[in-house]
């Protein structure tokens, strides 16, 4: 919940980063995410972040994609007095048509120091992903985004497939094991599983998930870079380490950990895996979580699966 909440404030307090362009026809895909639209005439893609920027108005939209079910949570977290604390007026909250998709749209100002920003935010859900758009300009060039020309640009969201969406990642998995991609996420992370189902409650299927990260820790923090980062695992708790221990990965520095632990939704006890794979600069991180019960008959593929892992 707090870091999906933190993704909310994120979304509603970034500043304005800054370019120009030509309306698009079709939906554009900034670099790594999942949802991608038609830009307001001004904007291109952003440099330092996934959305679009104008920087001669000093105006931003950023997109941010997360799973299906933060909807509820993001949503129930927009409240007046939430958002006040972040010195946000919400003018309105209304329910948004987009084919194939629930969505809410708000709009509202912040204040944040001498600076007055026009915001527009808009909360989409699907069974796929959860997405966050957030267009912003100060109000001292609010005239360059009329309220119709935003919500114009909105009404062009699309989502690329899984697919493609995997295409896009920085990484390939060239051994699939018997899994298949369900879902990739802000263009860092893929998620396959092995089953009938795309979205899952507890961990009936065993699932295999791969992110790259940014950080090079030095050999003497490495354990504990790895604990801190398998503390961070949802939907488990209650873990209990049996061992983590350095190892060689693909010729490559690597740490792995193996601990066993209770599925948060079904109370079932389950065997996690997580092996990291270090680079001089990034880390490439693989977790497979089962039932305790499948864990050894599952084990062997999860192997494959991480050795099939390479950059592009």
């Amino acid at each position: 919940m707090r870091l999906l909440l933190s993704a909310v404030v994120l979304a509603f307090s970034i500043l304005a980063a800054p370019l120009s362009s030509a309306f698009a026809a079709d939906p554009t895909f900034p670099r790594g995410s999942a949802i991608g639209l038609v830009p307001p005439p001004g904007m291109v893609e952003g440099q330092a972040f996934a959305g679009f920027e104008d920087r001669a108005h000093n105006a931003s939209l950023l997109i941010v994609d997360m799973p299906p079910d933060a909807y509820e949570q993001i949503d129930a977290g927009f409240t007046d007095v939430a958002l006040a604390g972040k010195g946000i007026t919400l003018d309105k909250r209304e329910a948004f048509p987009l084919k194939g998709a629930k969505a809410v749209l708000f709009t509202g100002t912040q204040t944040a120091g001498p600076a007055s920003l026009r915001k527009w935010v808009l909360l989409v859900g699907t069974d796929q992903l959860t997405g966050l758009i957030t267009l912003q300009v100060p109000e001292s060039e609010a005239a360059a985004y009329p309220d119709a020309t935003v919500r114009a640009a909105l009404a062009t969201l699309a989502i690329r497939s899984v697919p493609d969406q995997v295409a896009a990642l920085p990484f390939v998995a060239t051994n699939l094991a018997g899994f298949r991609p369900v879902r990739a996420l802000a263009g860092t992370t893929l998620i396959l599983t092995d089953g009938p189902k795309d979205v899952q409650e507890g961990v009936d299927q065993p699932l295999f998930v791969v992110t790259v990260g940014g950080g090079a820790p030095r050999e003497d923090e490495r354990r504990q870079f790895a604990l801190r980062l398998l503390s961070t695992l949802p939907g488990v708790k209650d873990l209990k380490l049996e061992r983590a221990e350095p190892q060689r990965i693909s010729g490559q520095t690597g740490f792995e950990v193996m601990a066993t632990g209770t599925d948060v939704k079904t109370g079932a006890p389950v065997k996690l895996v997580q092996w990291i794979r270090f680079g001089p600069s990034a880390y490439i991180r693989m977790v497979g979580v089962t039932r305790l019960d499948a864990f050894p008959d599952t084990y062997d593929r999860l192997r494959a699966l991480r050795d099939g892992v390479e950059p592009r």
